[in-house]
């Protein structure tokens, strides 16, 4: 009974627990430097693979990224970071993944209808070599070290075109060790951008007495200079900024900065006054010379006259003082003191409805809206006597009826009267019988426009007041 019970022990116990042990023996052996099948490491399959040539292969695949370093100043620098021997290193997350795998888990997978596989994802540590890391960064001109005080300058300069501006050497110095102490911690982070101003590189220099008075000058002189006012003159701008602005600040003849009775600096309103002057005359369209295309067909240049826009220099100097002295920036649309008929700040502002006369030949017109509404002959001023009438950009300054027109020898009833340049004016002419041709020359007016009374009356129930009048030969 005995020998059949050791019999079945060792048929049923004995032998599968030796052919087990064995098996694990056997795979233990098999795979004791090497990956058993069924793993995928960061997508790499590790079957039969060792420790050492999974990490080498790991380490090889890796791209090594590269640094950005930015300047306060907005300059960025790349920093190719395998130049610093930048490298990353799987040899440990390997490891540990060769030192979790079991025989158990093998034969789990061995014995799989369908072998199914394990993809893992592990994380390499980082390093750099010290030596090259301290080798590049100290001899890289954008880290040199900036922040020793001595010998810094802090002044109020001028430049002609951008005016007065604060030049300041103590702040935003660089303090090398902050910035590659930045550095090492981005790298530790795996972070590869720097900015070395976020990072706080830069520090301040202590200001000494006269650092602070320059640094008062420019806190009153930058109400100034931070100041922008752009005009519009009908599609022509005018920015009066900084260096404009430096040049209308109260100064002595050598041209140094004054001030006033609080200590601040003051604009000189004369020199204010005179600069409203000069873009007044330059943006006026009134006494400017005119293109004009005639109905006769040709072009003609009339070079004076009171049609246009005219700036309101008394209002725009108080703008403009108060503008500049409280540091404001803004556009402007000028004030007029004279408007013309269209709204137009240009030499191109007669539009389509205006009165022309022809002196040459002796013809009105009058258009509306680009129609031709009157035409009719005229009789203008005695050449013969010097009372030609004025070739003129003029406009409509107003209409009266049954007037006496007075002059030296004369007084002339005329029914109707639409005076267009001074005493020039269109208006009937009772004592004459015909128009145009040649008459002006011997027989002329006085230097009115003498129109028959039917065509002037027609013109006066439509003319508006401010309409153009273009006078020319």
């Amino acid at each position: 009974m005995k020998k059949v019970i050791l019999i079945l022990f060792c048929i049923f116990i004995l032998l599968p627990a030796i052919l087990v042990g064995g098996c694990f023996a056997l795979v233990s052996y098999q795979y004791k430097d090497t990956f058993m099948p069924g793993l995928f490491v960061n997508s790499v399959y590790a079957a039969n693979m060792t420790t050492e040539s999974l990490t080498e292969k790991l380490n090889d695949a890796e791209q090594i990224p590269e640094l950005q370093i930015v300047e306060r100043n907005g300059n960025s620098h790349t920093v190719s970071l395998e130049q610093i021997g930048y490298h990353a290193d799987y040899s440990k997350p390997v490891t540990e993944q060769k030192n979790k795998q079991s025989v158990i888990g093998f034969l789990q997978w061995f014995t799989q209808t369908e072998h199914a596989t394990r993809e893992v994802t592990v994380e390499p540590e980082y390093a750099y070599d010290e030596e090259l890391f301290e080798k590049y960064f100290d001899s890289a001109d954008y880290l040199k070290d900036n922040s020793d005080p001595k010998g810094k300058v802090v002044e109020v300069r001028y430049d002609h075109s951008e005016g007065y501006y604060l030049y300041d050497e103590t702040t935003a110095l660089l303090s090398h060790e902050k910035a590659i102490r930045a550095i090492r911690d981005a790298l530790d982070a795996r972070q590869f951008t720097v900015d070395l101003e976020s990072c706080d590189c830069y520090v301040s220099a202590e200001h000494t007495a006269d650092m602070k008075e320059a640094l008062s000058l420019w806190d009153d002189l930058s109400r100034f200079m931070n100041t922008k006012v752009t005009y519009d003159f009908g599609g022509a701008k005018l920015a009066i900024d900084a260096g404009i602005i430096s040049t209308l600040l109260a100064k002595d003849e050598e041209d140094n900065l004054l001030f006033d009775e609080d200590g601040r600096v003051y604009l000189d309103e004369k020199k204010v006054k005179e600069y409203v002057h000069t873009f007044a005359e330059e943006y006026n369209t009134v006494n400017k010379p005119r293109q004009f295309r005639t109905t006769r067909g040709d072009v003609v240049t009339v070079e004076t006259g009171t049609y246009g826009m005219k700036i309101d220099e008394k209002a725009e100097l108080s703008f403009l003082l108060d503008a500049l002295d409280n540091g404001r920036e803004q556009n402007r649309l000028p004030v007029y003191s004279q408007t013309n008929y269209t709204g137009i700040s240009n030499l191109h502002d007669i539009g389509n409805t205006y009165i022309e006369v022809d002196l040459t030949n002796q013809t009105m017109y009058y258009y509306v809206g680009g129609d031709l509404m009157i035409e009719t002959p005229v009789v203008t001023g005695n050449t013969s006597l010097g009372r030609g009438t004025p070739q003129k950009v003029c406009f409509v300054y107003g209409k009266e009826k049954n007037r006496t027109l007075r002059g030296e020898g004369y007084a002339s009833f005329v029914r109707y009267w639409i005076p267009v340049y001074g005493g020039v004016g269109i208006h009937d002419a009772s004592w004459r019988s015909s128009y145009g041709g040649k008459i002006y020359k011997t027989n002329g007016s006085h230097g009115c426009i003498n129109t028959p009374k039917d065509a002037v009356e027609r013109l006066y129930d439509m003319v508006e007041i401010g309409t153009p009048v273009i006078i020319f030969y």
